[in-house]
């Protein structure tokens, strides 16, 4: 049974130790318990942002917005002096940190700064292949990472609602166009037939002829990676709820069903659906909680028997998020969240805490307490 004040206490009080134990750095992946930090956020800076304002939304603690914009200064910093650094994932970062704070304070200047953000993210649309592009070429001549030029990725859908939010704000077409183009491409190539997702697609960035899938972060090319299956989820719900294009909402619900049915029977996720053994695999409990979290988004645009049905289904895993892996009777953890795994291939981040992980499943919980506006 779901006790969901008691939840909330938890993230409440671990989240507040953290930000006065961090000040201004922006968390990542644990290492013995404690949080690492990447000095200008890497893709995943905004979620330690947005689980901060979700804090304030849940207790109206004021503690929780300083806390939040303690590290605005390096989010500004990176997209007017070191734009170099940024790629698809945008939305995340400045959605979290801007947006959020935009729909929950009124401040104007975050919302110029999630302006200037989008109008970076949508530089990256190919026009002719109808993509943005979501990995740098970083090592030009590097076969994978020229390869690059050409890569959409699933979690780039997730991103998407950043674009349809500056429309929103602006009037402005433009945003919602890359998002839309986007979207159906993705919806084209990277759901396969049967409703599980590859983790990238490669096209010529020149001609924008589809070469072929691949999935980087899972197991094989054909398997399904888990947390990618959990980006689907919610990246096609929310370009639903924005344009009301029902394609969009059939391919959320296939893709929930999808991964409801490959959970393991405590209603976690394995890293990878399709493991051919899985004796000595890691879990991943960010894909768990992002599953979560994207079901009760979708629970909103769907019919009310299927309406509770999802809801009953992100429940069922939040409740053993909560009893089998979460932190709550380890007061040295920093992370809300155990058994995270950021990228088994290369045996980076298996078996830690992940800040997505925490914000998703922070966000599930502030979602049933319908104590949260929507950041995405």
């Amino acid at each position: 049974m779901l006790d969901l004040n008691e939840m909330k206490q938890f993230i409440l009080d671990k989240t507040k130790d953290n930000a006065m134990n961090f000040k201004d750095k922006l968390p990542f992946y644990s290492e013995d318990g404690k949080y690492t930090f990447n000095e200008y956020g890497g893709w995943t800076g905004g979620f330690w942002c947005g689980l901060n304002f979700l804090c304030y939304e849940m207790s109206k603690d004021k503690f929780y917005i300083e806390a939040a914009r303690a590290s605005r200064h390096r989010f500004v910093e990176r997209l007017y002096e070191k734009p170099e650094s940024l790629d698809h994932d945008i939305g995340f970062l400045y959605g979290l940190s801007c947006v959020a704070d935009y729909k929950i304070t009124g401040d104007e200047k975050a919302k110029k700064i999630a302006l200037d953000a989008a109008d970076a993210l949508i530089a990256r649309y190919n026009e002719t292949g109808k993509f943005i592009q979501a990995w740098n070429v970083r090592t030009p001549g590097d076969p994978f990472s020229e390869e690059n030029r050409g890569r959409i990725i699933i979690d780039c859908m997730y991103n998407l609602p950043f674009l349809f939010w500056a429309t929103e704000v602006t009037g402005d077409e433009k945003y919602k166009r890359v998002a839309v183009g986007h979207a159906d491409t993705c919806a084209k190539y990277i759901i396969r037939s049967d409703y599980t997702s590859f983790h990238c697609y490669i096209f010529d960035p020149d001609t924008g002829k589809p070469k072929c899938g691949k999935t980087y972060q899972g197991y094989a090319d054909d398997s399904c990676w888990s947390r990618g299956q959990s980006w689907a989820i919610g990246g096609f719900t929310y370009a639903y709820a924005y344009t009301g294009d029902k394609k969009y909402l059939e391919i959320a619900k296939k893709c929930a069903d999808v991964f409801i049915d490959l959970l393991e029977d405590d209603n976690v996720p394995m890293w990878d659906f399709k493991l051919p053994d899985k004796d000595g695999e890691e879990r991943d409990t960010s894909a768990g909680a992002t599953a979560a979290a994207s079901m009760l988004e979708l629970s909103k645009h769907v019919a009310d028997d299927e309406r509770n049905y999802y809801v009953d289904c992100a429940k069922k895993i939040l409740e053993s998020l909560y009893s089998n892996y979460s932190t709550k009777d380890m007061a040295d953890e920093q992370g809300l969240l155990l058994h995270g795994c950021g990228h088994k291939p290369k045996n980076k981040m298996v078996d830690c805490s992940l800040i997505y992980g925490d914000y998703y499943f922070a966000e599930a919980v502030a979602r049933l307490l319908d104590d949260t506006v929507r950041y995405w």
